[in-house]
């Protein structure tokens, strides 16, 4: 059997260095309205303050845990490989989309940004990538995608460490190269 190769995208440096700085905003807004909730008696706003400080120091948990495992595996961010492609810059959590579902490849413009474009990979089967999100707004969120795009499956370069024309042919070239492997599967769409 031969090995498969994977191309590794990362988040960008503003990505890494905004979760970083929300990470240490939110513990000094957390310990300050702690610390200054204990000189205020209740009814002149230290509930406000406790709930604030605990609300921060939540946030500054989830994001310390986020930062940990993202430096982990070295800010990865996007993965493709031989049988798919796993995105998990835009927060979806869909899961690898295969290959062998991709009927074709898109580029398209955002419509919220017109100086960005989206890689679009059109599949037989959006239903089953919209519904692995486990997050309502989310799903709600693909389906847009779905209506405006004409798939679920959307992403661009923005939260990785590339240009577009880098992305665009990693992706094209791993599924052109898919596709001579495997001729018989491809959808026709």
């Amino acid at each position: 059997m031969r090995e498969q190769s994977i191309i590794k995208f990362t988040l960008g440096e503003n990505k890494k260095s905004g979760l970083f700085l929300t990470t240490l905003l939110s513990a000094f807004t957390g310990g300050g309205s702690l610390y200054l909730s204990h000189f205020l008696g209740f009814g002149n706003g230290r509930g406000v303050l406790l709930i604030l400080g605990l609300c921060s120091l939540a946030i500054t948990l989830f994001c310390a845990i986020a930062y940990y495992k993202l430096k982990r595996e070295g800010f990865t961010a996007l993965f493709i490989s031989d049988e798919g492609i796993n995105d998990i810059s835009t927060g979806n959590r869909i899961g690898t989309v295969m290959w062998k579902d991709v009927e074709c490849i898109k580029i398209m413009d955002d419509i919220s940004n017109l100086k960005h474009k989206y890689i679009v990979l059109k599949v037989h089967n959006p239903e089953v990538y919209i519904s692995r999100e486990p997050t309502r707004s989310k799903r709600r969120s693909l389906n847009l995608k779905l209506q405006f795009y004409g798939s679920p499956i959307c992403f661009s370069n923005r939260a990785l460490n590339c240009t577009f024309e880098e992305l665009e042919k990693a992706v094209t070239e791993k599924y052109n190269l898919y596709k001579r492997n495997h001729p018989d599967s491809i959808h026709q769409g």
